[in-house]
């Protein structure tokens, strides 16, 4: 369709249609989604685009999923143990963060997770069993599958992609972003990657990256982690970042959640975008960083354990409503 600079993985309705919004037709045989929480771990596999012999022919799939019938998906095995050592994986953030265990995500102010890539959504299951909300969001794909099967599984998920464009939240919506092997090459566009998350981040929030690299013998692995850090290293300092703790393949950073960090950097380096600034949705990338001039500028430090948001919070946010009990509710037909 002559889409290019990376907007051909983006969302797109039909050719003939000039709005940003379009419906997709459920495949012909699609079933309703089983109810949580069995619903989370087994898909009907009409139901997405990847076929069986994709499946069976797929080494990495196989190892994240098991194949229960003809026309299932599961993504436990018989002993209840998620693939890939999510569960670990998660407990090992959490003590990189300086928490007991991952558990006490809630309880250190993180509350919303967007996961770049997320693969077919098992670490944003778990994190919703620890009742985080966890987004997804994924580039398009032939096959659909990672945003698909999340959707499958019950957990919020979009096409998006911003090499090209913002995605579209408010600025200040999450508490951590999370990035495993999602393929982002990090010294392109002169670090705006890395400036749409901070103006994703809210202060004090969480970046974790986990990129995982082969180790052959000798020096190569040393000098290829530090080719994936070098940019990132050199570009976080410029937007207030610190890198608070490094353990095998997974980094971490931290947002300042210190509203004069940004007045004190130098003027050739990355600008403030201009007070009240907050573009709406699907605009370009901007080379600016949203600052501290935005009411929605709340360290997430400073939330209270109880679910019930604070008073400044109910002043950015509006009135709370109690959190209705989505799982009781029947699947959703999209």
């Amino acid at each position: 369709l002559g889409f290019k600079d990376g907007e051909e993985f983006d969302r797109h309705c039909e050719v003939s249609s000039q709005g940003k919004f379009c419906l997709l037709r459920p495949p012909k045989d699609y079933k309703i989604p089983l109810r949580w929480p069995a619903g989370r771990d087994v898909i009907w596999t009409g139901n997405v685009k990847i076929t069986k012999d994709q499946f069976l022919s797929s080494g990495s799939i196989t190892k994240r999923m098991m194949l229960l019938e003809e026309n299932q998906i599961a993504f436990h095995s018989q002993d209840g143990l998620i693939f890939d050592g999510v569960k670990d994986y998660s407990r090992q953030i959490a003590e990189m963060m300086g928490l007991g265990s991952d558990s006490e995500f809630f309880q250190a102010g993180v509350r919303t997770v967007l996961d770049i890539g997320c693969g077919f959504g098992s670490f944003g299951a778990h994190l919703v069993s620890l009742k985080l909300t966890a987004l997804c969001v994924a580039a398009y794909e032939a096959t659909g599958s990672q945003v698909q099967i999340a959707l499958e599984r019950g957990l919020p998920a979009m096409i998006g992609n911003f090499i090209s464009r913002q995605l579209p939240y408010p600025s200040l919506s999450f508490d951590m972003v999370h990035c495993a092997q999602c393929g982002i090459v990090w010294d392109k566009k002169e670090g705006m990657f890395l400036i749409e998350f901070d103006r994703l981040l809210k202060p004090g929030g969480y970046f974790v990256i986990t990129s995982p690299i082969s180790k052959p013998p000798g020096r190569a692995t040393s000098s290829k982690k530090r080719s994936m850090l070098t940019p990132l290293a050199q570009f976080t300092e410029n937007i207030c970042w610190s890198l608070i703790a490094q353990q095998d393949e997974t980094f971490i950073w931290q947002k300042t959640a210190d509203a004069h960090c940004y007045s004190s950097l130098k003027k050739n380096e990355v600008p403030l975008c201009e007070e009240g600034y907050d573009t709406p949705y699907y605009q370009t990338l901007m080379p600016c960083i949203i600052g501290a001039s935005s009411k929605r500028w709340i360290p997430i430090q400073n939330k209270s354990s109880s679910p019930d948001l604070s008073s400044v919070e109910l002043e950015v946010h509006g009135k709370y409503c109690s959190t209705p009990n989505y799982f009781s509710l029947p699947a959703p037909m999209f």
